[in-house]
């Protein structure tokens, strides 16, 4: 499996349909959009949800949205920023890493494992010292693998998502470069 990347165009109909067929699966939505109840979930995410995607985040550090491309074909999504507002650690020079694994048939194959190795190689090589991530309570494959990769829980914040019936704790994890 080789694993390649570009950077995602979201001036491109393709890299759009593709996206939000992604944020739409039911079998992933869940996990990385903050639903704040039953009727939000339940409503698809429409287009205009891309807008804010494709353009640069708040500050000047570096970033990257990026298409994850296996053996030449999308399979993904993978995101850093820099010092971005939603990180809970302030001290600068911290990265967010996000990613997204659309393709069910790569999901559970190390993929995953790849991806965070790549973005924590870029991060570094720009310059973070720390990576900070956010992983829903009930996502305990991905709070497993992180733990694996060296994340640490260090905080909490309680009925921050809505999944499955009930309100769920987000929670933050870091790891020092």
């Amino acid at each position: 499996m080789k694993v390649t990347y570009r950077d995602v165009d979201f001036d491109s109909d393709a890299d759009r349909e593709l996206m939000l067929r992604w944020v739409n699966d039911p079998a992933i939505k869940h996990l990385y959009t903050c639903f704040r109840d039953a009727e939000g979930y339940a409503k698809p995410l429409p287009r205009r949800y891309f807008e804010h995607l494709g353009q640069p985040p708040p500050g000047d550090g570096p970033y990257a949205s990026l298409m994850v491309l296996v053996d030449g074909v999308p399979a993904g999504h993978a995101t850093f920023e820099f010092d971005p507002p939603k990180l809970l650690t302030k001290a600068p020079r911290t990265a967010w890493i996000a990613l997204m694994i659309g393709e069910g048939h790569l999901r559970g194959c190390g993929l995953g494992k790849r991806i965070v190795a790549d973005l924590e190689r870029r991060v570094a090589e720009a310059g973070a010292e720390r990576i900070e991530i956010g992983v829903f309570e009930f996502n305990a494959p991905s709070i497993a693998l992180f733990t694996r990769l060296g994340y640490e829980e260090f905080a909490r914040t309680p009925e921050r998502v809505w999944w499955d019936g009930r309100l769920w704790s987000d929670v933050r994890m870091l790891k020092a470069l």
